[in-house]
């Protein structure tokens, strides 16, 4: 096992110093805080491990914090906590945490003298009033409850969340509380073990080293705030514990999520009789705000043990070395030991119980409740809507979501590999949260300045070829396409449009019929042309045609004609990626550079139909068409942009807007909204901030390679289409003549909903079974997903399976 080199005690020595609060008088720094920040006020001393502080209460009531580092602090370190808590106070102000105070000239920090004009960093942060957790439990002699805790969970998981995204430009130096860096494999640490605890720590650390050495390094990682603990969180208890704010940010280092994690559920589970009790709900409500993977929580265990084991170590080591005694730390001492000892004990399974996902191997059918309300509730929506589309052949009645979950009215839960929609997971609580922050202060059109729809286009233009720089937004994918098409037109003076057979491209008058999954061909008007899609497994030119990109593309240029010698001309081709109504098609590789130099020839903009697969669903790309290397002249997006909040946009060359806007002009009343324009930062913020387009390609790759799997075993399937987290499996009758089993698809979709999993059936000939969940869908997700098809799959009836089934 290749492990990093272990600290040496003079590099610990080196590292522990830095923990040396000074020594200055307080005339000292309250000159120095009048000369630079012009504050004076009344002052008072508090404590501090590694600076000295001191609050300062103004004149005009302000109440600051004034804190003097000691001379190892390195000046980056401290550059970055400013920049760490100005960026939590941009991405969410009503986060309590510190403020940083800045000096007369804008700097972050100044230098004060000691006595023998040594120069120490001096800053003033805001002061955060109520009182430490561990006073309040030791003063009140109570315990956490499961309220409590889960209070605290959601605190934390809204800081880390916070970090997302902040780099810095210091990086901080090495901490002696950063897992990763060694210490804990130093041989400074077996004589300052407690004896309690001896035995079962040397059992412990070569898994330990195993994880941090090896398995953290390829874990999900950020900024971290690293040290959520009982003495750097204030909080109040009537009756129900709240958290007032966090405190001292010293410890961020860069480091894997579930890191930081380990440090809270280390810190806290011993104020609770049931430890696995208290780490699972730390860890649920930290999820509300910052999802984790399977692979995160497979390691929390020793990650918390890592910690526990640091931490008795490190206090005894300065006790023992340094002669220092902390009361608090001292007294934490006995209840660390003990913990070391009831969490090594707890078996991994059960550590873990209620934090993952379940994965089914034979799950059973959820049998039809009698009198189900469901059943009332489509008689009553009939009276209302008519006879309108519902999904599957009994209607499921939802009544929330969370995740990739989905539950229905008498609470069965439900896996959902479907909806796109909800593109980071349904109801993620970062969306929620600033959703229901922005409602509730302004939602106004964008004929008014605002600066969210301005951060919303100009976040959106840096994933984006340089030359689309222009945005519109509005409320649907349907109307970003009619807008494509109208623009397309104004620019080109032509009317006419190509799209691939069997497409589906909205629900207005200018889209409805490109759309011709809804209607049958023969019937498209003459401004509509329609090419085979690139249908590789049954389409024209197959896996074995040479040059089939080349063959399909062909088919634009005769559009083309047609057009020219019809006389509307060619205005545009719209395409997707993906060509999702006829299965979640993938092109050949020429085919849309192919096919885009044929529009081109023919004078068309090209259009590309981004909502379906933008916004990392591919896992490899932002949006479906980079894969391919082609530069459309419109991208038109919506679904999954908001996570189920109606926002959509297209954008596209300043000229070509301008043409759209001397012909007609164009305003959308509720098309960029405040709230809206809110709500699609904050996805932006999810998707990025938790890698959810890498997610796609993690778990996509585990999900397709399972349906490979399953293609071995069920002859039934005759092809996987699809990338990332869109994926359809064909089912065929018999593999050599390739016969569409569309009943067998149909009863595959309604088995699987029966064993709690969610699929659609769906492409020309109905017989393909379409996977499409949200980003946020896991490795366990995936295992779970598999289950359900293959035991659907098992138990097609052989009826089914014959031609023309």
């Amino acid at each position: 096992m290749k492990t990093q080199p272990e600290l040496d005690n003079s590099t610990l020595q080196s590292l522990l110093e830095s923990l040396r609060a000074p020594e200055l008088s307080l005339n000292l720094v309250a000159r120095r805080v009048r000369g630079a920040y012009g504050l004076t006020g009344e002052w008072r001393r508090l404590g501090g491990e590694r600076e000295q502080n001191f609050q300062l209460v103004t004149a005009d009531g302000a109440s600051l914090v004034v804190k003097v580092a000691s001379l190892e602090e390195h000046p980056e370190n401290l550059a970055f906590q400013a920049e760490a808590l100005e960026h939590i106070a941009r991405v969410d102000p009503g986060l309590a945490v510190p403020r940083l105070r800045r000096t007369l000239d804008g700097q972050s920090t100044c230098h004060v003298a000691d006595e023998e004009r040594r120069e120490h960093l001096l800053r003033v942060l805001s002061f955060l009033p109520g009182s430490h957790l561990l006073r309040q439990l030791k003063e009140s002699n109570r315990t956490l409850g499961g309220e409590d805790l889960m209070a605290l969970g959601t605190a934390h998981g809204r800081l880390a969340r916070a970090l997302q995204g902040f780099r810095g430009r210091a990086v901080p130096r090495k901490m002696p509380w950063d897992l990763s860096n060694g210490m804990l494999f130093g041989d400074w640490l077996p004589p300052h073990l407690p004896a309690a605890v001896t035995r079962i720590v040397q059992a412990l650390l070569p898994r330990l080293a195993q994880v941090i050495h090896e398995t953290l390094p390829r874990l999900r990682a950020q900024v971290i705030y690293n040290d959520f603990h009982e003495s750097n969180v204030l909080v109040r208890f009537d009756p129900a514990l709240t958290v007032n704010g966090v405190i001292d940010f010293g410890d961020m280092v860069h480091g894997p999520v579930v890191q930081d994690l380990a440090v809270a559920v280390a810190s806290l589970i011993h104020w609770t009789p049931d430890p696995a009790f208290a780490a699972a709900a730390l860890v649920r409500s930290y999820q509300r705000y910052m999802p984790l993977e399977a692979a995160d929580l497979s390691v929390l265990k020793d990650l918390v043990l890592a910690r526990l084991v640091l931490q008795v170590g490190l206090v005894s080591y300065q006790s023992a070395v340094h002669g220092r005694r902390d009361g608090d730390l001292d007294e934490l001492q006995s209840l660390y030991t003990i913990a070391i000892q009831r969490i090594s004990a707890i078996p991994d399974e059960d550590f873990i119980a209620g934090m993952l996902p379940s994965v089914i191997s034979a799950p059973a059918p959820v049998a039809p409740t009698p009198a189900h309300p469901t059943s009332g509730l489509l008689h009553r929506r009939e009276g209302v809507l008519g006879k309108t589309y519902t999904f599957y052949n009994e209607p499921l009645e939802l009544v929330r979501g969370r995740g990739c979950k989905v539950y229905d009215a008498v609470g069965t839960e439900y896996l959902d590999c479907y909806n796109n929609v909800a593109n980071l997971g349904h109801c993620h609580p970062y969306v929620v949260d600033a959703l229901a922050r922005q409602a509730g202060t302004l939602n106004t059109n964008s004929r008014y300045l605002h600066k969210e729809i301005v951060r919303l286009g100009e976040r959106l233009s840096a994933t984006l070829p340089p030359h689309l720089d222009t945005w519109i937004f509005v409320c649907t994918g349907s109307e970003a396409n009619d807008l494509a098409v109208r623009t397309a037109r104004a620019a080109t003076g032509r009317e006419g449009v190509v799209v691939t057979e069997h497409s589906y491209h909205g629900n207005t008058s200018v889209v409805a019929p490109l759309s011709l999954i809804d209607y049958d061909i023969k019937d498209k008007p003459d401004w509509v042309e329609a090419v085979p899609p690139p249908n590789l497994y049954r389409g024209l030119y197959r896996e074995d045609t040479a040059e089939a990109g080349r063959g399909y593309a062909a088919h634009i240029a005769d559009a083309a004609r047609r057009f020219a010698e019809r006389g509307p001309g060619m205005a545009a081709l719209m395409i997707d990626s993906i060509f999702d109504a006829n299965g979640a098609l993938v092109p050949p590789a020429d085919y849309l550079p192919l096919a885009y130099g044929e529009a081109k020839r023919a004078g068309a903009l090209t259009i590309a139909d981004e909502v379906q697969m933008g916004f990392g669903r591919s896992g490899t790309h932002m949006w479906g068409f980079e894969a391919f290397g082609v530069e459309p002249d419109i991208v038109t997006m919506g679904k999954p942009m908001g996570n189920g909040h109606p926002i959509a946009a297209l954008v596209t060359r300043r000229e070509i807007a301008e043409t759209l806007q001397r012909a007609s002009g164009y305003f959308n009343t509720f098309g960029g909204n405040t709230v809206s324009a809110v709500v699609g930062n904050a996805c932006l913020d999810v998707l990025l901030g938790e890698d959810l387009q890498g997610n796609a390609g993690r778990s996509g790759t585990v999900l397709r390679a399972g349906l490979d799997e399953l293609m071995s075993k069920h002859e039934v399937i005759g092809h996987i289409h699809g990338r990332g987290l869109f994926l359809g499996v064909e089912l065929v009758a018999e593999r050599a003549s390739r016969a569409p089993a569309k009943l067998a698809a149909r009863w595959v979709r309604e088995r699987m909903k029966a064993l709690g999993v969610l699929v659609s059936s769906t492409g020309p000939l109905g017989n393909i079974i379409k996977i499409r969940p949200p980003l946020a869908f896991s490795r366990s997700d995936a295992s779970h997903c598999l289950a359900a098809l293959d035991r659907a799959l098992a138990e097609i009836p052989d009826h089914l399976r014959a031609p023309g089934g």
